[in-house]
């Protein structure tokens, strides 16, 4: 029964976090979160298939492993895009302040 109740700790954890990734992605990069859609999809795939639903099928300990490394994987690149368009977004406002200021 622990143990159950721990998977299900678990997977609400995962859920709860990436829910939370997302919507700060949406609020930092507001339009330009469309150009992260795919590494968020895969990291949703990747949380999906390391805490399968109550139920799930869970990974034999050896493809658990590489999904795992394979979402940390993704979650690097994620980090990296989400840096890039961060900056661009930045740059997009301080371009539009600065021209509305020099008028």
């Amino acid at each position: 029964m622990r143990a159950e109740a721990q998977i299900t700790k678990d997977l609400q954890g995962a859920r709860i976090q990436l829910g939370r990734m997302e919507k700060i992605i949406q609020s930092e990069l507001g339009g330009l979160s469309a150009g992260v859609e795919p590494l968020l999809a895969e990291v949703r795939a990747g949380v999906a298939a390391l805490f399968p639903e109550p139920g799930g099928t869970r990974l034999a300990p050896k493809e658990h492993e590489a999904r795992h490394e394979k979402l940390l994987q993704s979650l690097d690149e994620l980090e990296d895009v989400v840096e890039a368009l961060q900056l661009a977004a930045r740059s997009g406002r301080s371009k539009a302040g600065a021209a509305r200021g020099g008028r």
